[in-house]
């Protein structure tokens, strides 16, 4: 989404949650997609970032408006509502429709 809404005003962040002993092969992947936004290692114990964040684990996906405003997340609590990117994009789309 960075590469293909980046132009429109969409930044994109990611945060991983591995735990040390797997951060070299999360940062591969990264390296892998061409990962060029900001991204950032969590260094935090499990239950502080699930608490904070409301989430039992990754992945998760969260989406702001301009405003800052939380417009959407999109995560595995529920495995009865599977997200997929396309559901992501599509609220991405709907939000870049707003004047800024």
């Amino acid at each position: 989404m960075h590469r293909k809404y980046g132009s429109q005003g969409v930044v994109c962040v990611s945060v991983s949650v591995d735990q040390p002993p797997m951060r070299d092969k999360a940062l591969g992947f990264l390296k892998d997609q061409k990962a060029d936004f900001p991204n950032y290692w969590l260094d935090e114990e499990v239950t502080v970032w699930q608490e904070r964040f409301n989430i039992t684990g990754p992945p998760a996906v969260f989406v702001f408006d301009r405003d800052g405003r939380r417009a959407g997340k999109f995560d595995t609590s529920d495995p009865d509502k599977p997200y997929t990117y396309d559901d992501v994009e599509a609220l991405v789309k709907e939000l870049l429709k707003a004047k800024p």
